[in-house]
């Protein structure tokens, strides 16, 4: 039987992906105006929790690579929306 588990290259190359998707398909899901500036920022800023959310592994190593990509994407909404909330209401403004 062959092992088909990715390597930590392809690991954190998978999870990024996975934030920038979700990243993108709610920008366009919303009603805000589409800028390229904003898409770009909120991918990053996916891409990066998504990516964080492998760091489960060094608590739990044997959660399997399915696991991680479902955390990575509920980080990748779940933790856009947190950080975008902290941030207003620091700033003051309500988004």
């Amino acid at each position: 039987m062959r092992d088909e588990s990715l390597g930590l290259t392809q690991m954190l190359a998978t999870l990024a992906v996975v934030g920038v998707v979700i990243a993108v398909g709610k920008l366009l899901a919303s009603n805000e105006k589409f800028c390229w500036r904003l898409a770009f920022g909120r991918s990053i800023v996916s891409a990066g929790l998504a990516v964080a959310a492998g760091a489960i592994l060094a608590f739990v190593p044997g959660v399997p690579q399915l696991g991680v990509i479902g955390l990575a994407a509920a980080s990748a909404v779940l933790g856009e929306q947190f950080l975008e909330k902290l941030i207003a209401n620091k700033v003051g403004t309500s988004s």
